[in-house]
């Protein structure tokens, strides 16, 4: 049960001039942080450039490169279309409504003039924005990633900051005393703080009822903190600082409202390991080199550590069926996976049987009743034994065939089931959304 690694899509935007010279840019993914991308010089509009990362495969840039010219200036002395020209229309004769020759010219008789009015302002559309990128599957867990593409050599422009905390320090402000700055920080660090300790949850509906307030906390100390002028030394730091909270807030935000890809995961636990979080506290160190009175982060605890977490090969977690001469033989793949057989008779049918099988394991299931049947599979790492379910690299889904078991008095069904790709192979399966699947 694997499948191809597939890719995660960003799109940069290069000034000409550096795509001529070549240059670095950064592109920010919600789960693994910042992610370096060398643009080469010479690159062209619309050349594609991969970034490798260690967890996440692979993500294609996309550059498009601007243009350095200005759009050209209108022409000098012509009116709009509302403004007559002095001596138009010739006596005797009607000009085209709502048009206007230009100054000095006669109409050719019966053609109207084209529409003269002031020139379209040129689009300032947003630079930055956010690129959802999915990993194609087969029968593996899709991972969407969102990447957010900053401009500059690393430090964001803050154009996909939400309004009210893009709007940066005003201009000529003077720079905070490292004492002000402190303080400014160790009190941002506190508000925040009793807002998201609510989030420190292990229950999914719990952690999704705190999280509009833990993100409106964070959104409003990073408007604060966007606000003020910091002291010399600090200024890349706070700036990035800045737009991680910014971004942190919208992952707790969607993870409130978004299905989870393994139901049986913590959210806390995955906020806490995000990227977000490990770049918040690679700043907060920053920070602190700058001057070790400078103390934020206190509201955001150490990542917990990954676990991998197993269950033994044919460990039942649920047997109600037994008594019958059918078997089931399962053969699995590289993943641990548990294996139920469903009745396909009934609303809502509940597993007779469900299973825990290890990778590369085999188990028969044995004494299963005469009657027809599909079967379910969910795999993945870390078996959390209170929700019953993996917590990472989830991946739900069910045979398109049924498997039917009869009993005679010479013969019994015995079906074997291979839970990996094969030649020749007869058995196609179909996803499984997590929240639909039988348990």
């Amino acid at each position: 049960m694997t499948g191809d690694p597939g890719f995660s899509n960003a799109i940069i935007e290069v000034p000409q001039a550096e795509a001529a010279a070549g240059t670095t840019k950064v592109v920010w993914s919600p789960v693994h942080g910042p992610l370096n991308v060398v643009v080469p010089p010479g690159t062209v509009d619309g050349a594609v450039v991969v970034v490798q990362t260690p967890t996440a495969g692979n993500v294609a840039v996309t550059v498009r490169v601007s243009s350095p010219f200005p759009p050209p200036a209108p022409f000098a002395g012509v009116p709009a279309s509302d403004q007559p020209v002095p001596g138009y229309p010739p006596p005797g004769q009607q000009p085209f409504p709502g048009q206007q020759p230009f100054p000095g010219q006669q109409p050719f008789p019966g053609q109207p003039y084209p529409p003269v009015g002031p020139p379209a302002k040129p689009s300032n559309a947003l630079r930055n924005s956010l690129i959802g990128g999915g990993l194609a599957v087969v029968l593996v867990l899709g991972c969407c990633v969102g990447v957010r593409v900053l401009g500059g050599s690393g430090d964001g422009d803050g154009d996909d900051k939400r309004a009210g905390s893009s709007a940066g320090a005003s201009p000529g402000a003077a720079p905070l005393s490292p004492e002000q700055y402190a303080q400014a920080l160790a009190s941002a660090d506190t508000a925040i703080g009793s807002a998201f300790g609510r989030l420190n949850t292990a229950d999914s509906a719990a952690f999704a009822k705190a999280a509009p307030a833990a993100a409106a906390a964070i959104r409003a100390e990073s408007a604060k903190l966007t606000g003020i002028a910091p002291p010399a030394g600090a200024e890349s730091a706070h700036e990035q600082l800045t737009l991680e909270l910014d971004s942190m807030g919208d992952m707790i935000e969607d993870s409130a409202s978004a299905k989870l890809d393994c139901p049986a995961a913590s959210p806390w636990t995955s906020l806490l390991q995000s990227g977000w979080a490990e770049g918040i506290r690679e700043d907060v160190k920053k920070l602190a080199v700058a001057d070790p009175a400078y103390k934020f982060g206190r509201f955001l605890p150490a990542p917990p550590k990954e676990t991998k977490r197993r269950l033994k090969t044919g460990t039942f977690l649920k047997r109600s069926n037994s008594g019958g001469s059918g078997h089931l033989k399962i053969k699995n793949g590289a993943d641990d996976i548990t294996v139920s057989l469903v009745p396909t008779k009934g609303k809502k049918p509940k597993p007779v049987l469900t299973v825990y099988v290890r990778g590369g394991g085999t188990y028969t299931a044995r004494g299963i009743r005469d009657g027809t049947y599909r079967v379910y599979t969910a795999s993945g790492v870390d078996w959390n034994a209170a929700k019953k379910g993996f917590t990472r690299d989830c991946a739900f889904s069910k045979f398109d065939d049924t498997f039917k078991f009869t009993t005679t008095s010479f013969s019994a069904s015995i079906w074997t089931i291979t839970l990996t790709p094969v030649v020749g192979g007869n058995a196609s399966t179909t996803d499984v959304d997590p929240n639909a699947f039988p348990n």
